[in-house]
Formats: C-alpha cells, structure tokens, sequence
C-alpha cells in the first residue's frame, strides 16, 4: 500500500518517508512524523512488524 497508518498517501520520494525494511510488511512506507521520527534510520523496522516475529 502507498497509506501510511494515517490513512494518508505516502510520496516515497519524499524526504520525510520512512520505509519498512522487513519482506511482507503490510503498509511499507510511513511518514516519519507518523513513527515519532526525526530523520530516516536504515535498516528501520515498524512496530508492528518487529512485534511480529
């Protein structure tokens, strides 16, 4: 999906995006201020998908 958890689109090539690193994640792209984020970590996971291994 290209939602973030707000319900609202996500431009991936926007410079407050944020992706999911992990394979199968359900929403993959997050707005940083969404995840109480700053700046873009690498190698960064979502909550739910590092809740659910």
């Amino acid at each position: 999906l290209d939602d973030c958890l707000c319900g609202d689109r996500v431009d991936s090539s926007a410079s407050n995006a944020i992706q999911c690193k992990r394979n199968g994640c359900e929403t993959v792209w997050y707005h940083l201020s969404c995840v109480s984020l700053e700046q873009v970590q690498r190698n960064w996971v979502c909550e739910a998908c590092g809740t659910s291994r």
